[in-house]
């Protein structure tokens, strides 16, 4: 993996809008090309890579805290999560895939997100 300095690695606060819910996040891009984000209800790690000067792409599998219940009735036991995003100053905006796992390993059902983060360290 090629991570570049010049990328996001840093500190950054966010939302992140999906089914009519939006909520609120912190990621941490480190140099080595990992990040790790943080909810309310989730947090987990994951990839990230540079994909032009101003854009990259990160993967991020989060773990629930406690039980999750899917739209469709079913235990939930991850998500994972695929952006595409580009920087812009102290921001970054991006969309992409969360497909969310059942308990069983199954995917329960698949949602296009759409996010912003501006940096916070």
């Amino acid at each position: 993996m090629s991570a570049s300095s010049s990328g996001p690695v840093g500190s950054w606060t966010g939302t992140v809008s999906y089914d009519k819910q939006v909520d609120a996040y912190t990621a941490n891009f480190a140099d080595d090309g990992s990040v790790s984000m943080d909810t309310e209800k989730s947090s987990g790690s994951g990839n990230w890579t540079a994909t032009e000067s101003d854009a990259f792409h990160f993967t991020v599998r989060e773990v629930f805290k406690g039980q999750q219940i899917s739209p469709t009735g079913k235990t939930v036991a991850y998500i994972q999560i695929e952006v595409d995003a580009r920087l812009s100053g102290s921001e970054f905006s991006g969309s992409g895939k969360a497909t969310v796992y059942g308990t069983d390993g199954s995917v329960v059902y698949s949602t296009v997100a759409e996010t912003t983060a501006r940096r916070s360290g």
